[in-house]
């Protein structure tokens, strides 16, 4: 099985209730979303979108799916977090299937981002946009130092 197909598998899975989607998957959406250039919303949306992320993977990970049960679980979180970033990525979360690897990609995700909100809390424009890439920073770093816990007490 080729790279991609490993990934591919062991992101995706056919359940009874349908599809199933890896926290792993995830977090390489978002970094997709955020190679290139993305504009200031979009670095903004995604902080917001990790920080779901980051406490949807914990929320699921303190459910106590035990070692070897593919940390699944249903439906993720329900849409409507007040982000401003659309509906919540981690909604659609359903399992963890390498704790250890995607609280590392996870992490370094969250540091990226929070690298690009320093560069655009530096050239904010207005105060607005000042204290909106704040805030969003302030979430990111929460967020890191949740991971960073997480994956202490996976072992990772």
């Amino acid at each position: 099985m080729t790279t991609a197909g490993r990934h591919e598998a062991a992101s995706w899975e056919r359940g009874s209730g349908g599809r199933e989607m890896d926290a792993a998957r995830l977090v390489a959406e978002a970094e997709r979303r955020m190679r290139g250039c993305p504009r200031p919303e979009d670095v903004l949306a995604e902080a917001w979108q990790a920080y779901e992320l980051a406490g949807a993977v914990g929320l699921l990970l303190a459910e106590g799916a035990g070692p070897g049960s593919g940390r699944r679980r249903g439906p993720g979180l329900p849409p409507g977090a007040a982000t401003g970033a659309g509906p919540p990525r981690a909604a659609r979360l359903t399992g963890v299937r390498d704790a250890p690897g995607t609280l590392r990609a996870l992490h370094v995700l969250l540091g990226e981002i929070g690298l690009a909100l320093v560069g655009l809390t530096s050239s904010a424009e207005d105060e607005a946009a000042y204290w909106q890439c704040i805030e969003a920073l302030d979430a990111v770093d929460e967020a890191k130092d949740a991971v960073r816990g997480l994956a202490r007490d996976e072992g990772g």
